[in-house]
C-alpha cells in the first residue's frame, strides 16, 4: 500500500526543472529509477524512506522533466546528477540504480565518486553479456516488455495499481520517456564496452541485486559487474523478475536499508 507521505517539487538544475519526489527522514538515498521512467511514489520508495530520505526524481526526458537540448547520453545523465547533488548540498549520498538508473549510478561513481558514499544496483544495464543477449525492448510491444519485466503480473500489487488498468500503447505521458530511453541505450545496445575497465577504478561499498527470473538483462552481468568493481556483492531475490522495486518492492527495501546501515 502507498500513501501520501511525500511531496513533489520542481528544483531547477542547469536551467532544468528536475520534478522530484520526496519522502521520508534520515540519511539521503538517491534512487534513480530505469526505462519504465517515473510511474510516482512506489511502494518500494515508501518503504525505503522508513528509514531513509528518499530523493525519486524523474530523470530528465522521462515525463514530467523535460530533457535539455544538451543531454543525449547516459554520461550527461551521470553529470546532471552530480550537479543536482552539488547543488542540494546532500553529498556524499547513497544511490540506488534501477536498471538503466543502475548504469547512470556506475558511471557516477567513475565520474566523482566523493559524492557517492555507497552504490545499490539493481539489475543494472551497461555492461554487454558475453553469452546471452540483453532483451530487445525496442522491437517488442510495450505492454509486453512491461510484463516480461514482472515474474508473476498477475500476483503483484503494484503491477495491478500501475499498468493493470487501461494501457495507452503510443503517445501519452509514457512516450517522451520511451523516447529518451532509445536515445541512451540504442547502439550500443544498453552496454558502454569501456563501463567495466572504468568501473575497476571505484572502491564504493556497493550491492548488486537481481532478480532470480530476470529476462531483461542476463544474470551473467552480475558476475561481471562483481569482477568489475572489487570488493562488491550480490543477492539475488527469488521469484523476482527485472522490476524489483515493483514485484519485491518491501524485499529491496530491506535489502538495501540492511547494506546502507
Amino acid at each position: 500500500m502507498v500513501t501520501g507521505n511525500y511531496t513533489e517539487e520542481r528544483v531547477s538544475v542547469g536551467g532544468t526543472e528536475l520534478y522530484l519526489t520526496k519522502g521520508g527522514s534520515g540519511a539521503p538515498v538517491l534512487v534513480l529509477h530505469g526505462v519504465e521512467g517515473h510511474e510516482g511514489w512506489l511502494a518500494f520508495h515508501e518503504a525505503l524512506a522508513a528509514n531513509a530520505t528518499v530523493y525519486a526524481p524523474a530523470s530528465p526526458g522521462y515525463t514530467p522533466t523535460e530533457r535539455p537540448e544538451w543531454l543525449t547520453s547516459i554520461t550527461h545523465q551521470a553529470v546532471f546528477y552530480h550537479w543536482f547533488i552539488e547543488q542540494q548540498g546532500i553529498g556524499p549520498v547513497d544511490v540506488v540504480g534501477l536498471g538503466l538508473g543502475g548504469w547512470i549510478a556506475a558511471q557516477m561513481a567513475v565520474m566523482c565518486p566523493g559524492n557517492l558514499r555507497k552504490l545499490v544496483l539493481v539489475s543494472p544495464a551497461g555492461i554487454r553479456p558475453e553469452k546471452e543477449e540483453i532483451f530487445d525492448l525496442f522491437i517488442t510491444p510495450w505492454k509486453q516488455v512491461i510484463d516480461t519485466c514482472f515474474y508473476d503480473p498477475a500476483n503483484s500489487s503494484e503491477y495491478q495499481r500501475i499498468y493493470g488498468g487501461e494501457y495507452q500503447e503510443f503517445g501519452g505521458p509514457r512516450e517522451a520517456g520511451r523516447t529518451m530511453s532509445i536515445r541512451l541505450g540504442f547502439r550500443p545496445f544498453f552496454y558502454d564496452p569501456a563501463l567495466p575497465g572504468m568501473l575497476n577504478k571505484v572502491n564504493l561499498p556497493t550491492l548488486l541485486v537481481w532478480g532470480d527470473s530476470d529476462r531483461i538483462i542476463p544474470r551473467e552481468c552480475a558476475d561481471l559487474y562483481l569482477q568489475a568493481i572489487e570488493g562488491s556483492t550480490l543477492n539475488t531475490i527469488a521469484s523476482c523478475g527485472h522490476w524489483a522495486q515493483f514485484e519485491k518492492p518491501h524485499e529491496l527495501a530491506q535489502l538495501t536499508t540492511d547494506f546502507l546501515r
